[in-house]
């Protein structure tokens, strides 16, 4: 029997005292005899599972095939050596100081402190600062000049004029251009600013030149060419007279700016005598001088 087993333990590769055991187990199961079973095995041959296995003895038999280390089957091999792990160098960290939390003091939350409002001072800037702008927008303005009402824009139209500026409005003249220079940029050369008092015809659009001036820029025959059809200009089937008077209402469009009334226009040279007058102190060619008596008596 125990070459049996030998021969069962070295065909299946494993301890012979499980073989044994098993053989035993399967000899109980199947109905055969412990030999029969082992010489199966030795012979590499299969038994046939029986045809109601008890679950409980093929459970015991597992656990004990599972507790027994398989023997090595050649016990002539080496060993397998492993090599070992090669060192690793710890770091060892400094360790974080504990943290611990300040104790609550009961009492007032936390105010932020800065520097203190000064309403006062802010309120005098304000008013500073209102003063200033009334005192240089409106009072200024308002203070009288070495030379009151020396710039005005009203014109002294002459009756000729003044119903030339009927035909002015009557023609349709007023459609495409102004009478009236305003204090922009894009007005700059046209002449002096138009003022509130001007009695010119203002105008709605200006499609064409400014007239406001004209009379200052061009002369009364250019005024004329034009009106009758010069320089692309529609010509204006107007009669003698109303076009005479345009003209002249055109003619007498200039910006008058008075001079002061204690300013001299032309300064005469000292020691000069105006033209067809004598001299102080001198008699006149081809009279004869007076006595002293007969200056008396006169």
């Amino acid at each position: 029997m125990s070459e049996q087993s030998a021969a069962a333990a070295a065909a299946l590769g494993i301890p012979e005292a499980i073989v044994q055991r098993s053989a035993a187990a399967r000899a109980e199961e199947t109905g055969m005899t412990v030999d029969e079973v082992l010489a199966a095995w030795a012979g590499g041959g299969d038994i046939p599972p029986p045809s109601s296995p008890a679950p409980a003895e093929a459970e015991a038999a597992e656990t004990e095939a599972t507790e027994e280390p398989a023997a090595p089957a050649d016990d002539s091999a080496e060993p397998a050596i492993t090599p070992s792990p090669a060192p690793t160098a710890v770091i060892e960290t400094p360790a974080a100081a504990p943290v611990t939390a300040s104790p609550s003091v009961p009492g007032k939350p936390p105010v932020l402190v800065g520097e203190a409002d000064n309403p006062i001072a802010i309120l005098v800037g304000a008013v500073g600062l209102f003063v200033a702008l009334f005192l240089v927008g409106v009072v200024g303005p308002a203070l009288p000049t070495e030379n009151p009402g020396a710039r005005t824009s009203e014109l002294p139209y002459s009756e000729t004029a003044l119903h030339g500026q009927e035909t002015y409005q009557s023609v349709g003249c007023v459609s495409c251009h102004t009478q009236m220079v305003r204090p922009v940029v894009a007005d700059v050369g046209l002449g002096a600013v138009s003022l509130s008092d001007t009695n010119q015809v203002l105008g709605s659009r200006r499609f064409g030149p400014d007239l406001s001036n004209v009379g200052a820029r061009i002369s009364a025959s250019q005024i004329e060419a034009i009106i009758t059809g010069l320089d692309d200009h529609p010509a204006l089937s107007l009669s003698s007279e109303d076009l005479d008077a345009l003209v002249a209402y055109l003619v007498e469009s200039a910006t008058l700016e008075e001079a002061a009334p204690d300013e001299p226009t032309e300064e005469e040279p000292a020691g000069e005598t105006p033209a067809g007058e004598t001299p102080a102190g001198e008699t006149p060619a081809g009279e004869t001088p007076a006595t002293e008596g007969e200056a008396a008596t006169s």
